[in-house]
This record gives structure tokens, sequence and C-alpha cells, in this order.
């Protein structure tokens, strides 16, 4: 037992501290590699060498995926969090390598894309593969592997914290001292690895700030302006996937004339290439003019967009960083110039954050991660502000993105289209069960012969008019004993003004009983509040499973 203990606890997430350190180690000397090949084959040696270069490795990279790859998804940490919750694991060895080798020469070639998704998933590939070689129980599976990916990220940006972080997103709705005590080791273990062979390092040099009250106003603006850029960002993502499905006959051509235009923005704005951290550093020592870091903003985005939509291989959480520390200079400027005398570098650092929240709809995640990478622990309190209004909009956005993660947990991924159109279309009537409601006055006594007969462990409550006023359960009952009182009746136990659907019901309403909910019935009323019934979940679910196998499968028989 004490054995076992030793093992769940630290000697496997040690190791996987180890592996994840590994991981981010090893992926950065690749891109160090592919850098120093670069000045090799730059015959010119001037910056118009991009004209040349980036066509070639968009074609490239183009071509080799389509030939040798199933999957062209681009990897992001999202993705590699949804593996882990839908499927506990199962990564493509052979997608997992020609990740680490096309984002590493992307990367290392000057194309504007981030490192941390392909780093998430090399960390994943490389825990999955310990872990089918020491044969743990499958019930720990997502926790280790969870730790794996959460190691690669705090050793890539020197974040422990931020690691720990992501691992409870990833298995949201089972945190306990048995999952977060694994996710603490593998993180801290591959940090420390990080800091011994990289270095402890901030990713980019900010001094020391401050701020006053009249900043205050100005922070929620920024989050409205980092909102619309990531809504910018996103709605080109998808266009270009569309373009990519309809046109993927010509596409090799167009990737060329896409590379070219990176080059060529590349040669106007030489500081969007790469990760670009450095030149975020020189922002911070008010090297740029405040005319040029809209420029070099607009450009990275831009540059963003192409590479990324022409089915390049990166992570956006490093340019993200990259355009809210630019957008957030400029914007902060601008604020001074109508509103008073601020420092920009407040703004950048603020926008930083918010950007990269936009991207990941994880505010709290993305504070911690600027505030570890700068050491900039000062204006927590603006960056959470910010990040909230940035997250909170972008959500708005995208239907049933505030349940997205604890759906995951559920098997339930609502960006797959067959379960939206589930949802818009599915009829509840026929999963609505003639449940008998209580009354308020209904006594403890009776209440236990009611769920005796009943084959739920919830009931409703209502009024005189039929109306729904409360829902009682079996665990309401169980608490009775904490209520020091001789004569119990519902009104005593049951939980007021409940949630219900209604028959005019959103799809967010099913997105929220699914996702914060774990009742077996849920009551349905009409959109007057009266009661009908309790909608059996069990049901409703196993009608979504048969109804998205069903859709899967005849796809399948339609492209043979």
């Amino acid at each position: 037992m004490l054995l076992e203990e030793l093992l769940h606890f630290f000697i496997i997430p040690f190791i996987l501290g180890i592996i994840g350190g590994m991981a981010a180690y090893g992926f950065r000397w690749l891109i160090k590699a592919f850098e120093t090949l670069y000045i090799h084959l730059d015959f010119i040696h001037r910056d118009t060498f991009y004209l040349i270069s980036m066509p070639l490795l968009f074609w490239g990279s183009h071509f080799l995926v389509s030939k040798y790859l199933r999957d062209h998804t681009n990897v992001t940490i999202d993705e590699v969090a949804k593996k882990i919750s839908m499927m506990s694991g199962k990564f493509s060895f052979l997608k997992g390598l020609f990740v680490l080798f096309l984002t590493s020469l992307s990367i290392g070639f000057g194309v504007p894309i981030g490192r941390e998704g392909p780093i998430a998933k090399l960390g994943g590939l490389l825990s999955e593969i310990f872990l089918l070689g020491v044969k743990v129980q499958r019930v720990n599976l997502p926790i280790y592997l969870s730790a794996g990916v959460s190691a690669s990220i705090a050793a890539t940006f020197n974040a422990p914290i931020a690691g720990i972080i992501f691992g409870i997103e990833i298995i949201i709705g089972r945190i306990n001292t048995y999952i977060i005590v694994p996710l603490i080791v593998a993180t801290a273990t591959a940090t420390l690895f990080a800091r011994e062979f990289i270095g402890d390092y901030t990713a980019f040099y900010v001094p020391p700030l401050s701020y006053d009250q009249s900043y205050y106003p100005y922070f929620p603006v920024a989050g409205i302006f980092f909102a619309f850029l990531t809504f910018l960002l996103t709605r080109s993502f998808n266009r270009f996937q569309k373009l990519r499905r309809r046109h993927w006959k010509r596409w090799p051509y167009v990737v060329v004339v896409l590379g070219f235009l990176v080059g060529a923005l590349i040669v106007f704005e030489p500081e969007i290439q790469g990760v670009g951290y450095d030149y975020v550093s020189e922002l911070y020592g008010d090297v740029f003019r405040e005319s040029n870091v809209f420029a070099i903003m607009l450009a990275k985005v831009v540059g963003l967009i192409l590479s990324i939509g022409s089915g390049i291989f990166g992570g956006l959480m490093s340019p993200s960083i990259f355009i809210g520390s630019f957008g957030g200079y400029w914007l902060g400027d601008l604020f001074a110039q109508y509103g008073g005398h601020f420092d920009p570098r407040v703004f950048a650092l603020v926008g930083s954050a918010a950007m990269l929240a936009g991207v990941t709809r994880a505010p709290l995640r993305s504070t911690i991660i600027i505030a570890e990478l700068t050491h900039s622990y000062q204006l927590l309190l603006p960056i959470l502000i910010t990040t909230a209004v940035t997250a909170y909009l972008v959500s708005k956005t995208v239907s049933g993105s505030y349940f997205k993660r604890s759906l995951l947990q559920k098997g339930i991924d609502i960006e797959n289209k067959n379960v939206e159109a589930f949802l818009d279309n599915c009829t509840l009537k026929g999963m609505v069960e003639k449940v008998p409601p209580l009354h308020p006055n209904t006594s403890l006594n009776r209440i236990g012969k009611i769920f005796r007969r009943s084959r739920t462990n919830y009931l409703a409550v209502v009024d005189d008019s039929q109306k729904l006023i409360g829902v009682i359960s079996l665990r309401d009952v169980r608490k009775s004993s904490l209520l020091k009182k001789k004569k119990l009746t519902v009104a005593d136990l049951m939980s007021p003004q409940p949630f219900a659907i209604h028959e005019g019901h959103k799809k967010e309403d099913l997105y929220k009983a699914l996702s914060m909910l774990n009742a077996g019935h849920i009551p349905y009323v009409t959109e007057d509040n009266t009661y009908i019934g309790m909608l059996n979940m069990a049901k409703f679910l196993k009608e979504l499973t048969l109804h998205q196998q069903s859709v899967e499968l005849r796809d399948k028989i339609i492209n043979l």
C-alpha cells in the first residue's frame, strides 16, 4: 500500500516531470538547430531571402502533411486537453513526430507562430509511451497524462502554477488531493529541470511598473479591444479552414502565395518572425516608436492568420502574448494622448494577458502565466479585470463555451457539429417523465415514502397553482439531521428557485444542465413556470450519443 501511494504521489509524477522538462528542452534545442541551418542556407544574407524560403517552407510542409497524415488539424493546447478528456490520451505517434519536426522547422525559419501546443503534444505523447510501459491503472491515466502535459507547459513558460492550473482545467470536476499532489510534483520537477538546463529566466524583461486609480476605467476598454482582436483571429482561422476544404485541389498553389505574403510581411516588419520575445523585451525598454508599434502588431496578426490558415502547425499562445504586448502599448499611448499621463507599458503587460485569455478562454491561467513569466505580480488586479472582460466577450461569440471544459469530462464536445445539430433540433417531451410533485407542507415521513416509490432521487415542489417553487433531493433528506427541528416539511429542506428546462428552452440551458448539474432528473416546465414533469437526463444523453454515432457512421459510408 505504501509503495502504491509513493508511486502515485511522487515517483511517477517525478518521472513525468523529467519527461516534460526534457520535451521543452529538446524542442528549444531543435528550434535553435533550425535557426542555425537557416543562417547557413541564407546565401543572400538579407531579409529578402524570406521571399524565397517562406513559399518553399509552406509548400514543403503542406506536401508532407497531405501525403503522410490523415489528420491535418493544427495542434493547440486545447486540442491536447480535449484528447485527454475525451479519450484518455491515444496520441498519434506519427503526428507527434511530424508536429515536432515541422513546428521547430517553421519557428527556426522565422514563421510567426508559437511552440506551446506542439510542446504539450510532445509532452503528452512521451508521457503516454512511458505510462503504457509501466501499465498504470486506467482510472489514473488522465491524471498522469495531465501531469505530463502540465509539466511540459510549466517548463516552457517557467511557470509551475500556470501548469498546475492547466492540469486542473483538463480534469475539472474531480479535484482533490489525489489529483493535485501528482500535478504539483510533476510541474515542480519539470520547472526545476528547465531552470537547470535552460536557465531561470523571464520570457521577456519587464521593468518595475506602477499605476494609480486613474488607469482603472481604461482596463475594461482594453479588454473589449483584445476581445475584438481575438474574434478577428478565430473568424479568420475558421474561414481559412473552410477555404482549405473547398479548394483542396488548388491548395498546394495557394500555400506558395501565402508563404510569399508571410515572407513579405517579415521583410517589412522583421520583428514578427518566430516567437518574438526578444522584441517584446525591447518594447518595454521603449526602443520602438509609437507610430511603428501598431504596424508591428498588425503585421503579426496578419502573419499569424496566413500561417495557421495555410495549414502550418504551430502554437497560438506566444503570438497572442506578442500581439497583446504591442497592441496594449499602442492602446496605452492612445489613452495617454486623450486621457492623461499613462505609462503604455502597463497596458502592454495587461494586453499580453488579455489577448492570451481571449485565445485560450482561460483568464485565470493567462493571468498566472504572465505574472510568472515576467515576475510582475504588482499588476495582478488590472490583469485579472482585463482578462475577465476579454474572456467573457469572446465566450459570448461561441455558444456554450462557458461550459466547454466540464462538458468534455462527460464526453460531450460542443464544437462537434453533430452535437450542436442535435441540441438545436431535439424534442424533449418524449424524455419527460410524469413524476408527481410535492407540496411545501408535506412532512418528512411522507417524503421518504414517496422517494421509495419513485425511480428518481429528485422531486419537484409546486404551489397550489402547480407553479414550480423548489426541488428536493435525497441528499437534502440526508442533511435533515442537521436541522434541529422536531417537525420537518418539504419547505424546510427544499432548494428554492431551482434550475429548470422550459418548453422554449435555449441551447445554453441544456449546456448548463449537462455541465453544472449531476442530477438524473431536472424539472421541465412551461414558459409560465407551470410544472410538467421531470426530464430524464440519462435518456437525453443516450439519445445524444446514439444520434452522434449514427451521423458519424453515415458520414464514413458516404466517404467510402
